[in-house]
């Protein structure tokens, strides 16, 4: 009877330590957690409600001509793309010459094309090069009046890195100058800043003029981390990686992205356009749910380290976002998807 008893109280000794091991091992991964995915105070400016550069249309001839260019190079139309040329380059490269050249180097696709500046004209596409492999490119070409008519002076590769930068604001807008350019660098905006392990995230918005899935240009917002490095702020990940938050129609707009070496870090993040929202609720792909209250905030940070077996969601962040006002009525998120599942 008393070696029964023992047995029991052994028992229930090993099953409460059992119980506390389990709690304290839940309880550190808990707080490991929200170490990382607390949602950061706010600091910076509130959102612009700018939503389109102004006189953009002055543009237009120099993107007119560019944009024809590149078509008539798309339609394997050599002599009509030569016309385009300045007279400066015709004078030292032959027609002969000129088609030569362009066949060498492969068939174009149809391009993307924006202002840069005042001389300058961005396009994007892909090259189908004569082994049969396919490039992306990023160019900018050079145009220069000639008898009130828009010509072709050059064509550069726009560098897929961004140089350091003396200070943060430099470095914001040289991310933008990178990704955009000139005409679009003026309208980049601060949200919200915050230190990071040896650097700082930057939340900010800019006009994109050729934002994902829309065809016209939109305000987006984007995280992006820079390190203080021997020759300034360097671009360490964020900004592009990822979906930026779209700030175009929406009461709520999120985003999500990676940054760090080797991506170490994800963070979702998002911007508060409508003051009457004051709730929101999404879900990752796991499963993993996220609630807080809007009122007071414009913006919305939650970080955390990536998971070193998986990749971070780049395509999909998101399962499900809810964005309620105060009468608990749905209103507008962007990506638009069906509520956080009870």
């Amino acid at each position: 009877m008393e070696s029964s008893a023992r047995r029991r109280g052994v028992s229930g000794r090993t099953l409460t330590l059992l119980v506390l091991g389990l709690a304290l091992a839940v309880g550190l991964s808990l707080t490991s957690r929200l170490a990382h995915t607390a949602t950061m105070p706010n600091v910076g400016l509130p959102p612009s409600n700018s939503k389109i550069v102004p006189k953009l249309a002055i543009y237009d001839p120099q993107v007119e001509v560019t944009r024809q260019y590149l078509q008539d190079l798309v339609r394997l139309d050599y002599s009509a793309a030569y016309a385009l040329l300045a007279p400066s380059i015709r004078g030292t490269l032959t027609a002969d010459r000129f088609a030569a050249d362009r066949r060498a180097e492969g068939v174009l696709g149809q391009p993307a094309v924006w202002a840069d500046d005042e001389t300058s004209v961005r396009a994007e596409y892909v090259l189908g090069k004569p082994d049969g492999s396919r490039v992306s490119r990023r160019h900018r070409f050079l145009l220069a009046s000639d008898q009130g008519e828009w010509r072709i002076v050059g064509e550069t590769a726009i560098p897929d890195g961004q140089s350091p930068a003396p200070n943060l604001q430099a470095a914001m807008n040289g991310y933008v100058l990178q990704q955009a350019g000139k005409v679009w660098a003026n309208t980049a905006e601060l949200l919200r800043q915050e230190a990071f392990e040896s650097g700082q995230l930057l939340l900010f918005s800019y006009i994109e003029p050729r934002p994902p899935g829309v065809l016209t240009q939109e305000r987006i917002a984007i995280l992006t981390y820079f390190v203080n490095g021997p020759d300034g702020w360097e671009y360490q990940g964020g900004g592009t990686v990822g979906p930026p938050a779209a700030m175009g129609v929406a009461d709520v707009a999120m985003g999500f992205t990676a940054f760090g070496p080797d991506r170490r870090y994800t963070a979702y993040f998002g911007v508060v356009e409508n003051k009457n929202a004051t709730s929101l609720a999404f879900q990752e792909p796991n499963g993993v749910r996220h609630r807080q209250s809007l009122t007071g905030e414009s913006t919305i940070l939650y970080v955390n380290e990536s998971n070193p077996y998986e990749d971070p969601p780049l395509e999909q962040p998101f399962k499900s976002i809810e964005v309620k006002d105060a009468l608990g009525n749905t209103m507008r998120s962007n990506p638009p998807l069906p509520p956080t599942a009870s």
